[in-house]
């Protein structure tokens, strides 16, 4: 598993979900073929995205929270 995991938020914030989209070429465009042309995506697929993200590391979304909330516990010990 690639740690640390990040948030969907994270990911939506700095566009690096758009690295699981298989509609965008996995980030090479914003914006998708549809029936009717090209189209943008702002957004449409980003939560398939993450749950891709989340399977090819072996995660859900309750263990992105638990690391999430360890490493907030560690960064206040440290402070």
């Amino acid at each position: 598993m690639d740690l640390p995991l990040k948030t969907f938020e994270e990911m939506y914030d700095d566009e690096s979900i758009c690295d699981y989209c298989y509609r965008t070429d996995y980030g090479e465009h914003k914006s998708c073929i549809t029936p009717s042309g090209y189209s943008s995506c702002e957004g449409t697929w980003c939560k398939e995205c993450y749950d891709t993200y989340l399977d090819e590391n072996d995660a859900n979304e309750n263990l992105v929270k638990y690391q999430n909330c360890v490493k907030l516990i560690n960064k206040e010990e440290i402070n």
